[in-house]
Protein backbone atom coordinates (compact mmCIF):
# COMPACT_ATOMS: atom_id res chain seq x y z
CA UNK A 1 0.00 0.00 0.00
CA UNK A 2 1.40 3.41 -0.93
CA UNK A 3 1.83 6.12 1.69
CA UNK A 4 -1.10 8.29 0.38
CA UNK A 5 -3.37 5.22 0.33
CA UNK A 6 -2.29 4.33 3.85
CA UNK A 7 -2.97 7.88 5.09
CA UNK A 8 -6.37 7.94 3.37
CA UNK A 9 -7.28 4.61 4.98
CA UNK A 10 -6.15 5.80 8.41
CA UNK A 11 -8.17 8.99 7.96
CA UNK A 12 -11.37 6.94 7.78
CA UNK A 13 -10.45 4.44 10.51
CA UNK A 14 -12.23 4.35 13.85
CA UNK A 15 -10.41 5.62 16.91
CA UNK A 16 -9.58 2.16 18.28
CA UNK A 17 -7.86 1.20 15.05
CA UNK A 18 -5.90 4.46 15.00
CA UNK A 19 -4.74 3.93 18.58
CA UNK A 20 -3.71 0.36 17.79
CA UNK A 21 -1.85 1.48 14.66
CA UNK A 22 -0.06 4.19 16.65
CA UNK A 23 0.90 1.68 19.37
CA UNK A 24 2.27 -0.75 16.80
CA UNK A 25 4.27 2.05 15.18
CA UNK A 26 5.76 3.07 18.54
CA UNK A 27 6.63 -0.56 19.34
CA UNK A 28 8.21 -1.25 15.95
CA UNK A 29 10.21 1.97 15.97
CA UNK A 30 11.41 1.54 19.55
CA UNK A 31 12.40 -2.11 18.99
CA UNK A 32 14.30 -1.12 15.86
CA UNK A 33 16.18 1.56 17.77
CA UNK A 34 16.88 -0.89 20.61
CA UNK A 35 18.24 -3.42 18.12
CA UNK A 36 20.59 -0.72 16.83
CA UNK A 37 21.77 -0.22 20.42
CA UNK A 38 22.78 -3.86 20.79
CA UNK A 39 19.58 -5.65 21.84
CA UNK A 40 18.70 -7.70 18.74
CA UNK A 41 16.85 -10.53 20.49
CA UNK A 42 14.43 -8.52 22.64
CA UNK A 43 10.83 -8.73 21.42
CA UNK A 44 7.71 -6.81 22.32
CA UNK A 45 6.56 -9.74 24.45
CA UNK A 46 9.60 -9.36 26.70
CA UNK A 47 8.75 -5.79 27.70
CA UNK A 48 6.41 -6.77 30.59
CA UNK A 49 9.31 -8.59 32.25
CA UNK A 50 11.55 -5.53 32.11
CA UNK A 51 8.86 -3.06 33.12
CA UNK A 52 7.66 -5.26 35.97
CA UNK A 53 11.10 -5.97 37.43
CA UNK A 54 12.22 -2.35 36.97
CA UNK A 55 9.15 -1.20 38.92
CA UNK A 56 9.85 -3.56 41.81
CA UNK A 57 7.77 -6.62 40.94
CA UNK A 58 10.10 -9.59 41.25
CA UNK A 59 8.12 -12.83 41.68
CA UNK A 60 7.16 -14.61 38.47
CA UNK A 61 3.57 -15.05 39.66
CA UNK A 62 3.26 -11.32 40.37
CA UNK A 63 4.91 -10.39 37.06
CA UNK A 64 2.43 -12.64 35.25
CA UNK A 65 -0.55 -11.12 37.07
CA UNK A 66 0.63 -7.57 36.34
CA UNK A 67 1.07 -8.43 32.65
CA UNK A 68 -2.25 -10.27 32.42
CA UNK A 69 -0.70 -13.56 31.36
CA UNK A 70 -0.23 -17.03 32.79
CA UNK A 71 2.61 -17.90 35.12
CA UNK A 72 3.77 -20.44 32.55
CA UNK A 73 4.02 -17.81 29.80
CA UNK A 74 5.85 -15.40 32.07
CA UNK A 75 8.22 -18.21 33.07
CA UNK A 76 8.96 -18.83 29.39
CA UNK A 77 9.70 -15.15 28.77
CA UNK A 78 11.96 -15.01 31.83
CA UNK A 79 13.85 -18.12 30.64
CA UNK A 80 14.35 -16.54 27.20
CA UNK A 81 15.72 -13.36 28.78
CA UNK A 82 17.87 -15.37 31.16
CA UNK A 83 19.39 -17.24 28.21
CA UNK A 84 20.20 -13.87 26.61
CA UNK A 85 21.76 -12.57 29.84
CA UNK A 86 19.18 -9.90 30.69
CA UNK A 87 17.79 -11.42 33.89
CA UNK A 88 18.60 -14.10 36.45
CA UNK A 89 16.26 -15.86 38.78
CA UNK A 90 16.61 -17.47 42.17
CA UNK A 91 14.36 -18.98 44.79
CA UNK A 92 12.61 -16.44 47.03
CA UNK A 93 14.35 -16.43 50.42
CA UNK A 94 10.95 -16.14 52.15
CA UNK A 95 9.16 -18.80 50.09
CA UNK A 96 11.28 -21.46 48.42
CA UNK A 97 8.39 -22.32 46.06
CA UNK A 98 8.46 -18.86 44.53
CA UNK A 99 10.98 -17.60 41.98
CA UNK A 100 12.41 -14.08 42.13
CA UNK A 101 13.63 -12.35 38.96
CA UNK A 102 16.44 -9.79 38.95
CA UNK A 103 17.93 -7.67 36.19
CA UNK A 104 21.55 -8.37 35.32
CA UNK A 105 23.84 -5.51 34.33
CA UNK A 106 22.82 -6.20 30.71
CA UNK A 107 19.15 -5.96 31.76
CA UNK A 108 19.78 -2.64 33.50
CA UNK A 109 21.56 -1.39 30.36
CA UNK A 110 18.54 -2.43 28.29
CA UNK A 111 16.21 -0.46 30.59
CA UNK A 112 18.49 2.57 30.33
CA UNK A 113 18.56 2.25 26.53
CA UNK A 114 14.77 1.82 26.42
CA UNK A 115 14.31 5.01 28.42
CA UNK A 116 16.68 6.88 26.08
CA UNK A 117 14.82 5.55 23.03
CA UNK A 118 11.46 6.68 24.43
CA UNK A 119 12.92 10.13 25.09
CA UNK A 120 14.14 10.24 21.46
CA UNK A 121 10.73 9.15 20.18
CA UNK A 122 8.93 11.76 22.25
CA UNK A 123 11.26 14.44 20.82
CA UNK A 124 10.43 13.20 17.31
CA UNK A 125 6.71 13.33 18.13
CA UNK A 126 7.08 16.84 19.53
CA UNK A 127 8.69 17.89 16.24
CA UNK A 128 5.85 16.26 14.29
CA UNK A 129 2.96 17.53 16.43
CA UNK A 130 4.48 20.66 17.90
CA UNK A 131 5.20 21.04 21.60
CA UNK A 132 1.63 21.86 22.56
CA UNK A 133 0.30 19.13 20.25
CA UNK A 134 2.27 16.50 22.13
CA UNK A 135 1.15 17.89 25.49
CA UNK A 136 -2.47 17.84 24.33
CA UNK A 137 -2.13 14.32 22.93
CA UNK A 138 -0.67 13.06 26.21
CA UNK A 139 -3.45 14.72 28.22
CA UNK A 140 -6.14 13.26 25.94
CA UNK A 141 -4.64 9.77 26.14
CA UNK A 142 -4.46 10.00 29.92
CA UNK A 143 -8.14 10.94 30.04
CA UNK A 144 -9.06 8.08 27.69
CA UNK A 145 -6.97 5.56 29.62
CA UNK A 146 -8.49 6.64 32.94
CA UNK A 147 -12.07 6.07 31.79
CA UNK A 148 -13.67 2.98 33.31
Amino acid sequence: MSRPDELRELGTAHLGRLLLHALRRVQATSLSKLQERGHPTVRTGHIPVFSGVASGITRITDLAAAAGMTRQMMGRLVRELETEGYVRNRPDSHDQRAVVVELTPRGVAFCDDAQAVMTELEAEYADLLGGTGLVELRAALIRLAAEP
